[in-house]
């Protein structure tokens, strides 16, 4: 039964990411796993519980991507932001999970219960909110266990980015930028020029 369960939700993932979220039906399901007409409804019942289903599966995903990456301790922001930019490429290599979540997230905004499920995502999301209190520590951001929590958001913004596949942009610039920002606040100072951030020295001007 576990394993029949397991198929429908990811058959429902494949749908909702491929035909959107009016094609998630127990019907359609049937047809993806050749299954006679009502076998579906015997494990969900109604539409609810098989979003719920779906959501179950897609919260055990409990590899993460960018928590994987290895962290040198003379991090810079530059070098944060390879990291960052690395982790969506691999995450992205599981598109389908990630459009299907954006459309629950939608189709749930009435559904409190299932969309915070869908919104926090316990095991992945804690896992790499350490990962940027890390990150955050070795650049000596202050309280970066409260600053990785707006960092993680940042991080999903460009996640959803591509997954929408929206025009495209510069990531690493876009999170290198925000993290000197999180710096020279720490520091009670402007940001620096990104080069001196990076521990280069500035060229000095000619008069």
């Amino acid at each position: 039964m576990a394993d029949r369960r397991a198929q429908i939700a990811e058959a429902g993932i494949r749908i909702l990411a491929t035909r959107g979220a009016r094609a998630l039906t127990h019907l359609n399901i049937d047809r993806e796993l050749e299954l006679a007409p009502g076998s579906t409804s015997y494990y969900a019942r109604s539409r609810r519980d098989l979003i719920s289903l779906i959501i179950d599966r897609l919260a055990n995903r409990v590899t993460d991507d960018l928590a994987a990456q290895t962290i040198p301790q003379d991090l810079t922001p530059q070098a944060a932001a390879s990291i960052v930019v690395a982790g969506l490429e691999t995450t992205m290599r599981r598109a389908e999970d990630h459009r299907a979540r954006l459309l629950l997230l939608l189709e749930c905004r009435s559904d409190p219960e299932l969309h915070a499920a869908l919104s926090t995502r316990p095991t992945v999301r804690a896992t790499f909110i350490d990962t940027a209190t890390v990150m955050l520590r070795l650049l000596g951001v202050s309280q970066p266990s409260t600053n990785a929590h707006d960092f993680a958001g940042l991080v999903d913004g460009l996640l959803m980015q591509r997954v929408i596949r929206a025009a495209p942009v510069n990531e690493e610039a876009i999170v290198a930028a925000y993290l000197r920002g999180l710096m020279a606040k720490s520091a009670h100072r402007p940001p620096n020029n990104p080069n001196q951030a990076e521990g280069s020295s500035a060229t000095p001007s000619r008069s």
